[in-house]
C-alpha cells in the first residue's frame, strides 16, 4: 500500500488523479458520499486545468525574460561601442570637452583610479506571500568614492541548464516578480557593475522550498560556490 505524499505537488496530483475513478465508483463502500467523491474529482480536474494555464503563463514569462535579457545585452553592447567611438573622436579634437558636453558622456577615468565593483555576498530572502514573488537582499563592498553601481540579477530553475537574466537594480535588493510558484528550488546570482567595469558574479544562492507539515511551508537557503 502506497503512502500518502505531501510533496512535491506533482506527486500529490498523481496520487489524487489515480483515485478519482475508484472513489467515485466505490464511494458507498469506502465511507464517503457520492457528493464528496464528485467534489474531490472536480477539485482534481480544476487543479489540472489551473496547472496547465500556469505552465502556459510560465512559458510566456520565460520567453519575455529571455527577450529582455537579449535586448539589454544588445543595448549595453551598442552603448559601449558608441561611448568608445565618442571618446576616440573627442581625443582627436582641439576641445574634447565640447564633444563630452554634447554627447553627455564623461571622459575616460584615469587608469587605476577606481577598482571594479565588489562581489555580492551575505544573501537573504523574503517570500512575498500575497504575490508569490521572491525578494532578495545582499551586501556588497564597493570601492570607496565610486558611484553608479548597479546589480545584474540572473536566475536558474531546476528545469534549466543556464542562468537567465531577469533584471537590473540600483539597490542591494531585488524583487523577482516573474517567479511562478511550483518548483522545489530556484537559484540566483548577482553581479555588480558600473559603466566602465564589472565585478565578479556572486556565489550561487539556492532557495529550497519544502512542506514539512500541513499548512506550513519553509525554506532552506544555502550559498554554494559559483559553477564553473
Amino acid at each position: 500500500m502506497s503512502t500518502v505524499p505531501s510533496s512535491p505537488r506533482s506527486a500529490v496530483y498523481d496520487w489524487c488523479e489515480a483515485r478519482v475513478d475508484p472513489w467515485r465508483t466505490n464511494a458507498a463502500n469506502i465511507g464517503i458520499s457520492a457528493d464528496q467523491a464528485l467534489t474531490f474529482a472536480t477539485s482534481v480536474s480544476t487543479y489540472a486545468t489551473a496547472l496547465s494555464e500556469q505552465n502556459k503563463l510560465k512559458a510566456a514569462l520565460e520567453a519575455a525574460t529571455r527577450t529582455v535579457g537579449e535586448s539589454y545585452t544588445a543595448m549595453r553592447r551598442n552603448m559601449t561601442n558608441a561611448i568608445t567611438d565618442i571618446r576616440q573622436y573627442a581625443q582627436q579634437q582641439t576641445d574634447p570637452n565640447t564633444v563630452y558636453e554634447l554627447s553627455q558622456v564623461p571622459p575616460r577615468a584615469a587608469a587605476g583610479t577606481a577598482p571594479p565593483p565588489g562581489r555580492p555576498f551575505d544573501f537573504s530572502v523574503q517570500l512575498i506571500d500575497d504575490s508569490g514573488a521572491v525578494q532578495l537582499r545582499w551586501k556588497c563592498e564597493n570601492p570607496r568614492g565610486t558611484q553608479g553601481t548597479s546589480y545584474i540579477v540572473r536566475r536558474r530553475l531546476p528545469s534549466e541548464t543556464a542562468f537567465t537574466f531577469i533584471g537590473v537594480t540600483g539597490e542591494k535588493r531585488f524583487v523577482d516578480n516573474t517567479f511562478v510558484a511550483g518548483p522545489d528550488s530556484v537559484e540566483y546570482t548577482v553581479q555588480a557593475q558600473r559603466a566602465d567595469s564589472a565585478g565578479a558574479a556572486s556565489s550561487i544562492y539556492t532557495i529550497n522550498f519544502g512542506l514539512p507539515g500541513a499548512g506550513r511551508s519553509t525554506r532552506q537557503v544555502k550559498d554554494a560556490k559559483q559553477a564553473a
